[in-house]
């Protein structure tokens, strides 16, 4: 039996993914299944279940190949400008990109990783998109005292989250305003306790 590293399998993988990712692209999650991907890739069925342990595993594969690397946060302006680029960068990429709309719908359709973890890897490669550069403007604004100490994650939520479920709920695209209104709504939060504006002012260098 080939090992993992057998590049024999490697190739037979790479077919797979090469065939499940051109049907994903012309024909979203439903037209990946087994005997099209057989069938375009030229693999064998009983090889497919060796590299995939279901058609699921299959699909998050090929999403991930096709997963945007994380939008670095912006190097300038206050705290609240970089937020707002960063909610309409997201916003855009929801709103406008049709390959992110179908990966966020099938996710929220409850898909549960099978005996490898592709699904996994494709979940914690979404989180790393949207949270990574939120996590950034916010570690910077806490280390310069311009905000204080809160639940990073649960910020992303905040931000990212209503843009996210606009979407797959059909309602209407946000707009600059309301990315703007969002903003505020979450530093306006976060600092109300301390009763600061500072973080709508100008931000850390």
């Amino acid at each position: 039996m080939p090992s993992p590293t057998d590049p024999r399998r490697a190739r037979s993988r790479g077919k797979l993914l090469d065939a499940a990712t051109e049907l994903l692209v012309t024909g979203g999650a439903a037209a990946v299944t087994v005997d099209a991907v057989t069938r375009l890739s030229g693999v064998a069925r009983t090889t497919l279940y060796r590299n995939f342990p279901s058609t699921d595993s299959l699909i998050a594969a090929a999403f991930r190949r096709l997963l945007p690397a994380p939008e670095p946060a912006p190097e300038a302006g206050t705290v609240r400008e970089k937020l707002v680029a960063l909610c309409a960068s997201m916003a855009r990429s929801v709103q406008e990109a049709p390959l992110q709309q179908s990966m966020l719908g099938w996710l929220a359709m409850g898909r549960r990783a099978g005996g490898d973890d592709e699904l996994g890897e494709l979940r914690r490669g979404v989180v790393r998109a949207y949270s990574e550069p939120v996590h950034a403007v916010l570690s910077e604004a806490e280390a310069a005292g311009v905000i204080p100490p809160l639940d990073r994650d649960l910020a992303v939520a905040q931000l990212a989250g209503p843009v996210v479920v606009a979407r797959l709920m059909g309602l209407r695209p946000f707009t600059e305003s309301d990315i703007e209104r969002l903003v505020d709504d979450f530093l306006r939060g976060r600092l109300a306790e301390r009763g600061d504006a500072g973080a709508t002012g100008p931000g850390p260098a």
